[in-house]
């Protein structure tokens, strides 16, 4: 067989990567499933592979996505002269 060696990375180094915060790589990681958890839900390790599938699971802003994209700009008031 080929060199399928898999690669674990920290939580951390995920972050790093991924350019958000290491309780943002937690707490996606969780609602997904993806990686490996140890003492009642603590992300140890997640793979290489998976945080290509990681990072579309992570919001550009922060906030209820649902509401972010049914926001409009509103329309500047206008002030009495």
């Amino acid at each position: 067989m080929g060199d399928d060696k898999v690669v674990y990375i920290s939580g951390q180094e995920a972050a790093k990567r991924l350019g958000v915060a290491p309780i943002t790589v937690s707490r996606v990681a969780k609602r997904t499933g993806i990686g490996v958890f140890v003492d009642g839900g603590r992300l140890a390790a997640l793979a290489t592979n998976d945080l290509v599938l990681l990072k579309t699971h992570i919001h550009k802003t922060s906030g209820n996505p649902l509401w972010i994209a049914a926001a409009t700009p509103k329309a500047k008031r206008r002030r009495k002269a």
